[in-house]
This record gives C-alpha cells, sequence and structure tokens, in this order.
C-alpha cells in the first residue's frame, strides 16, 4: 500500500486509509463529519507530507537515470565524478584614445545590442594617439559572454580621450562556462563507470578528455592511421579548441597513464557553411542570428545541420515569414569535424 502512495494526491491517500479502517475494523461511519473522519483526514495529511518531503524524491531520484540535481551529484560523488562548475568569462578588451584619460576600475562595457556586460576589474591610464589592454570579467557565468572579436563594445558612460573600445581575437585569458547541465553530467558518470567496470579504452579516453575544465566534447576516432593509433578530437564551450587547452587535455590523460605511443589529441577540421536567413516579422536580426549560431554551436563533433532543425527553432519567434535560403540542404559533417558558420547574413524584408 506504501509504494502505491508515490505521487498520490492527499485525498486519495485519505480514501485509501478509510478502505483500510473500513476492511480491518469493520467500521462504516467515515462520514465527513464524524470524529473517526477527522482522525483519518489528520492521519492523512501526515502521511502526505512525508511522502511529499522524503519519500517521493528519494524514490523519484533512486536510479541514475532518473535522479536530477543534488541527487545526481550523490550518484557522481560516489564515484568520483565532480560536476563542472560555472565560471565567468575574463580577458582583455582594447581601448583607443584620441587623448590622455583613464578607465576606472567597476566601469561597465556592455555589448551592443544585448545585455552582456563586462566590469573593469583594474583601473587603467592612457595617454593621446595610443591602444592600451582594459582587463574586463564578465557580469555572470555562463558561455554567452565568449563573445566573438569584432562586436561592438561600448563603456556606459562618457570616458574623456577615449575613441572607442575593441574586441579582437584571442581577448579571453579564461572562459565562460554554465553550470554543467544534468544530461552531461550523467552521460560523465555513467562513462566513468564503464570505464572502470568493462574496461573500455574508448569510453576511459573520452571521460578524462571531458574532465578537463573547458572541453565540451570530446570524440574518440580508432585507428586513424592504422592498427594501434587513437585520435581524442576535442570542441571547446567556444567551438574550436586553443593550443593551451589541447595541451591540459594531454597532460589528464598522461596523468592517467593513457598516452600510449599514437594517441593524438587534437581540434576538429571545420566544415564551414554560409547563413543566409530572410524574414519579416517583429523580431530583430539579431535575436535571429543568435538563434541561427547557438544551433550550429549545439550540433557537435560529426553533427549534422538539419534545416527542419532550424526552422522549427523560430516557431516560438513572433516571424510572419522566415526563409532559409543558404545552406539549401542538410550539410553533414564527417567524422572528425565540426560545423562552423562562415558567415550568418540575416535580412529582413518589408
Amino acid at each position: 500500500m506504501q509504494d502505491s502512495w508515490i505521487d498520490k494526491a492527499e485525498h486519495e491517500i485519505r480514501d485509501d486509509i478509510v478502505e483500510i479502517a473500513k476492511q480491518n475494523t469493520g467500521l462504516t461511519n467515515f462520514k465527513s463529519t464524524g470524529v473517526l473522519r477527522g482522525f483519518i483526514e489528520v492521519i492523512a495529511s501526515v502521511v502526505f507530507f512525508i511522502y511529499k518531503t522524503a519519500i517521493n524524491p528519494i524514490y523519484a531520484n533512486a536510479s541514475l537515470d532518473k535522479a536530477t540535481g543534488i541527487f545526481l551529484s550523490f550518484w557522481g560523488l560516489a564515484l568520483g565524478v565532480v560536476r563542472k562548475s560555472d565560471n565567468k568569462a575574463s580577458g582583455v578588451f582594447t581601448g583607443r584614445a584620441y587623448g590622455s584619460g583613464s578607465v576606472d576600475l567597476g566601469t561597465w562595457i556592455v555589448v551592443e545590442g544585448t545585455e552582456l556586460r563586462y566590469k573593469v576589474t583594474e583601473k587603467v591610464t592612457f595617454t593621446a594617439d595610443s591602444t592600451f589592454a582594459i582587463p574586463v570579467q564578465a557580469e555572470f557565468s555562463g558561455s554567452d559572454y565568449n563573445i566573438g572579436a569584432g562586436l561592438t563594445v561600448r563603456a556606459t558612460r562618457v570616458i574623456r580621450g577615449l575613441d572607442g573600445i575593441e574586441v579582437k581575437e584571442n581577448w579571453q585569458k579564461a572562459l565562460g562556462e554554465n553550470s554543467e547541465s544534468d544530461d552531461s553530467y550523467r552521460a560523465r558518470i555513467k562513462n566513468r563507470w564503464r570505464s572502470q567496470t568493462l574496461g573500455d579504452t574508448k569510453v576511459t579516453y573520452k571521460y578524462y578528455a571531458e574532465e578537463v575544465a573547458g572541453v565540451r566534447e570530446a570524440k574518440i576516432i580508432r585507428t586513424p592511421r592504422g592498427a594501434g593509433s587513437t585520435d581524442i578530437v576535442i570542441v571547446s564551450v567556444t567551438g574550436l579548441p586553443t593550443a593551451e587547452l589541447i595541451e591540459k587535455v594531454k597532460g589528464n590523460l598522461y596523468l592517467h597513464e593513457l598516452m600510449a605511443f599514437d594517441v593524438q589529441v587534437k581540434a576538429p577540421l571545420v566544415t564551414g557553411v554560409e547563413i543566409v536567413i530572410e524574414y519579416s516579422g517583429d523580431v530583430t536580426e539579431a535575436d535571429i542570428e543568435l538563434v541561427a549560431k547557438k544551433y550550429v554551436d549545439s550540433l557537435g563533433i560529426g553533427g549534422r545541420f538539419a534545416v527542419k532543425d532550424l526552422y522549427e527553432l523560430y516557431k516560438p519567434f513572433a516571424v510572419k515569414t522566415l526563409e532559409i535560403i543558404s545552406p539549401a540542404r542538410d550539410v553533414q559533417a564527417p567524422d572528425s569535424n565540426v560545423i562552423i558558420a562562415s558567415d550568418i547574413t540575416v535580412r529582413k524584408i518589408a
């Protein structure tokens, strides 16, 4: 009977208790105004509270496949797998000066057309006709703050002598990361278990590569150069991995004695797609572009660009018409390639 109360409403538990009382006592007077009914109402409330606050959560998280949140963390910790924490992006923007002046500590710099803000982490003085470094950190954690070079940014207040601020290539010193999702964390826990119990080297390589902070995905390719060779292809939370991240993955594999004679850690090759979208409706071009960019970023190594899937992502938006002109058909990346948007053009039509 107790198991049958999992996820039941209070009135259902009350009715069950009434039936139990009838069957075991021979009593039948359980009218809503009676003393016995009142006593059962109290018991039902207590039982419901116990199930809702204690038994139901434990039951729902009793298996790795169903566990979420802190309960999933308990599963991970039992195998020594720690959930990846979130992190704030930080780095250096480049200032251009026409006169002398300073950028004060705590100054906010915003990305035009977005709500992304970065705080200046130390005061910077500059001279006329110079370029200079502005150290910044994202306002919040998350991968959205891993912005690309060339985006338009500006200080939120007028700074005397400052002509402009630029985002240049390789501006980041630390990547912005989201707290690891339950699905990603669960997959790593399973990989850890498989590597320990089944001795599958492919799963083991994947686990220790993805354990490194900044790695979003690792794909293991067997025998790329013949028997005994292995490629570990990785992508970062921003896309293509830096040389530094590749070395960190190698270091983690060396630490666990997994770098054999012909094991290579490498960046994926690139399959470029040009995206051209025309639309009408009450949506900004920036929003349309951001959806396309996030979709491409989600495809992963060996992923497939499905035009139909991108159309589906625009359904919640207030668009009257929308046409994906390019690519005209689906694009499948080879096993060791990742799809990158070589260019995204969005045109709003009347």
